[in-house]
């Protein structure tokens, strides 16, 4: 199997179980545990700081014991933290589960980039992000098919338990087989504390940002994204279900459609850009941004039920084609070795825009309209622009 076969198998595999939980859990969180505006906004909240809190030494670990230890690892833990959440539907497990979840996602996130990026020496990634996304929207169709399959033969609760023990399933898989031949490891020098070794890590990966245009302009629009990003992912299936009065069998297979018809587009979407985009992703991510702006507008305010549908989809598989294109951009810039620690710092930076933001748009929501929210996260976005077109024409300069 090719070290390519290798990252599209875990990263499908992975969303395959992973969309299994989030096909259903807006419903759970609605229905079942029946959490309010503020309660949704504030697990996504509590699994933000988790990550702001972890990105930094799970970056570290990554450097420092192996890139495929932290990816089992994390997986371990998301796996553990969908059966907590689907075995009791009460706030307080769902909170803990989301912190979990958030310190499992910081093993994976900048180990799993930093592991393939290595591993192909630095060459073809814009082809295997781009079809890695592909393949994992392909599987992310895929398992809401499955996780509604499972939620109308047996229970909603049942579709997350079950896919929670498959990526536990999955971690030990990965940490068998997957290959790692490549990993420069980040050592400490004899007589050096961890703590130095740390913050002498953490400045090599700050040197590589200070003073390039690009890295800069990726953080500012990481920081905004994530304030952007918490309060439509939070609050657009509350304004599926309570605005437009959906029960929770009819949500079921609503919210199937949704997200399938959405994950198609987006393979379609990532099949243009990789086609008639390649070297001018700066360009790409500043169209899609623009357009993201007005169809989360109008998903907010329309109050026809077929044009919120359609935004919805036109806005989901705008916002998946940001990821790949921005790692793509992001690898090409950083250095190898500590190249997890750098990627982590983008982590949290993401973390905390979303700790900042999703309060700010839940207490809104929560005091105005779900439609006042969602309109905050849309206005977000404006500032990308600014530093889209700023690392687009510093790209082209150089």
């Amino acid at each position: 199997m090719s070290i390519q076969s290798f990252y599209y198998t875990i990263t499908s595999s992975r969303s395959f179980f992973i969309q299994m939980v989030f096909t259903l859990n807006a419903i759970y969180y609605v229905t079942q545990a029946d959490l309010n505006a503020l309660q949704l906004v504030l697990i996504g909240t509590i699994m933000e700081v988790s990550v702001l809190l972890f990105e930094m030494p799970t970056g570290l670990y990554a450097d420092h014991y192996g890139r495929k230890h932290s990816l089992a690892l994390g997986t371990v833990i998301i796996g553990l933290a969908h059966v907590l959440e689907g075995s009791t539907p009460e706030f307080w497990a769902i909170a803990l589960a989301s912190a979990m979840w958030g310190i499992g996602w910081t093993f994976i996130s900048g180990a799993e980039q930093a592991w393939i990026a290595d591993e192909l020496e630095g060459e073809n990634l814009d082809t295997t992000f781009l079809r890695g996304s592909q393949f994992s929207s392909f599987a992310r169709f895929a398992g809401i098919v499955a996780s509604v399959a499972i939620a109308t033969f047996w229970s909603v609760q049942t579709a997350i338990i079950f896919a929670g023990g498959m990526l536990i399933a999955l971690a030990v898989w990965a940490f068998i087989k997957l290959p790692e031949t490549k990993f420069v490891k980040v050592t400490r020098e004899k007589g050096v504390s961890g703590v130095t070794h740390m913050v002498t890590t953490i400045k090599v990966g700050l040197s590589q940002i200070r003073g390039n245009t690009v890295l800069i302009s990726i953080a500012m629009v990481t920081l905004l994204w994530g304030l952007a990003s918490e309060g439509f992912d939070r609050l657009y299936g509350t304004h599926f279900i309570t605005d437009y009065n959906l029960s929770e069998n009819e949500s079921i297979y609503w919210f199937g459609a949704f997200y399938a018809v959405a994950f198609l587009l987006n393979i379609v979407v990532l099949r243009f850009v990789e086609k008639n985009a390649k070297g001018r992703y700066a360009d790409a991510l500043l169209l899609t941004n623009a357009v993201l702006t007005g169809t989360m507008l109008i998903f907010a305010w329309t109050g026809h039920f077929w044009v919120a549908v359609v935004m919805y989809w036109v806005t989901s598989a705008l916002r998946n084609v940001n990821y790949p294109l921005m790692s793509i951009i992001t690898n090409e810039q950083i250095e190898s070795k500590g190249r997890a620690t750098t990627l982590s710092m983008f982590g949290q930076l993401d973390a905390f825009g979303q700790i900042v933001g999703g309060p700010i748009v839940g207490l809104l929501a929560l005091y105005t309209t779900i439609a006042g929210g969602i309109s905050a996260s849309a206005f977000l976005i404006l500032p990308v622009l600014y530093f889209l077109w700023r690392m687009k024409r510093k790209m082209v300069l150089s």
